[in-house]
């Protein structure tokens, strides 16, 4: 029997469509007002907690691969049979055998800088053959040792920035953080040393040191030797004040467009002070010039206009 709570909600929520497709803008602003005017009201705090969750869900804040869009990318960038991607940040390696899934014609340089969850990732490497290569190291903008901020409690929310706890702490339970001494890499570097000429996907997940994982492959970027970046940002840049229209002038000097991944692609468009939301997540940045891959993997931008 189908939950008939479920249902009430689904029917509510197509009496509300309806009525707000019938209101003018200033007629949902006066009810929007109106209805919080009681804010200590638990009907009015459910209301608010569900706008907000509204929000987060149009925005796409998502981290499941088969529903926010990473997966959609991936079977799109697969018509242009790309050879090399990188996986920054790779974690237990979920994306990563993702990526040898929906891009066969991929080998996969993975990056985990966490001693033990490189561990795991190497572990569950196992029996997929040469295709994908694990480094137990991370990238950033220079090479030798680095300061890394690791918690065993979560194989997520480990970081080299320290300021990156702050928001650790919170949202994944964190009560212990030990400092490790570990090694690091330039981007430039790493290609150099396994004789890559060219990287046709890369994604950077590295718990706010993206823009220092950039700046490592400044010789790549210079040569157009990089398609398609796929990067993070979200609460955790409030600390680290690496901010989205950071990353845009970055990606702009060198010759990229930039846009928010959604489920049915890439909203690709220039930055607007409202975009600066830090709600995240994903967001992707292809050469200009590659126009044959923006028009596969982009979709209308959000807006509200």
């Amino acid at each position: 029997m189908p939950n008939i709570t479920r249902l009430a909600a689904q029917a509510s929520l197509a009496v509300l469509k309806q009525l707000l497709a019938r209101l003018s803008h200033g007629d949902r602003s006066w009810l929007a007002r109106h209805v919080v005017e009681d804010r200590a009201a638990p009907g009015v705090r459910a209301l608010v907690d569900f706008g907000y969750g509204t929000i987060r869900g149009w925005k796409n804040s998502e981290f499941d691969i088969d529903i926010n869009g990473e997966a959609v990318l991936m079977e799109r960038l697969n018509a242009f049979s790309p050879r090399i991607v990188l996986d920054v940040g790779a974690n237990i390696g979920d994306w990563s055998l993702a990526a040898l899934k929906y891009l066969p014609s991929a080998t996969v340089h993975a990056f985990e800088i966490a001693p033990a969850t490189s561990a795991k990732l190497i572990a569950n490497a196992k029996g997929v053959g040469d295709r994908l290569v694990v480094n137990a190291c991370g990238l950033g903008d220079r090479t030798g040792e680095i300061t890394l901020y690791y918690t065993p409690e979560s194989d997520t929310a480990s970081s080299t920035v320290s300021l990156a706890m702050d928001i650790a702490r919170p949202n994944h339970g964190v009560t212990r953080v030990e400092e490790l001494k570990v090694p690091i890499s330039t981007g430039d570097a790493y290609m150099a040393e396994h004789g890559l000429t060219h990287i046709d996907f890369l994604k950077i997940d590295v718990e706010g040191a993206e823009l220092s994982v950039l700046n490592g492959f400044a010789g790549a970027f210079a040569r157009k030797a990089i398609d398609v970046v796929q990067f993070e940002y979200g609460q955790v840049n409030l600390r680290t004040r690496v901010f989205l229209e950071d990353f845009c002038n970055f990606f702009q000097a060198h010759g990229f467009r930039v846009g928010k991944l959604l489920p049915h692609g890439v909203g690709f468009k220039s930055f607007e002070l409202t975009d600066e939301d830090f709600i995240g997540l994903n967001f992707i940045a292809c050469r200009e010039d590659r126009g044959d891959l923006i028009a596969a993997i982009g979709c209308p931008p959000l807006s509200l206009h």
